[in-house]
């Protein structure tokens, strides 16, 4: 499983997962960006549900740039 958690594969399902749920509670609140335009909390909570897809795609950079270093 630590491998798992090493691949590209794993930020980039954190962040579709992310937008999924972000879309579902926009579904379940009943919120339409056609009558009323996103709120501030709207936005933090997106940015919630979809920042730790693109931390661990930084960290992901990071681990492959030091395995990198570390085979020049």
């Amino acid at each position: 499983m630590k491998g798992f958690r090493d691949s590209l594969f794993f930020p980039v399902m954190l962040m579709f997962a992310g937008v999924a749920v972000f879309f579902l509670f926009l579904f379940a609140t009943g919120h339409d960006p056609d009558e009323r335009p996103l709120t501030v909390f709207h936005w933090m909570l997106g940015g919630m549900l979809i920042g730790p897809g693109f931390f661990y795609l930084i960290k992901w950079r990071r681990l492959r740039d030091s395995r990198k270093a570390q085979a020049d």
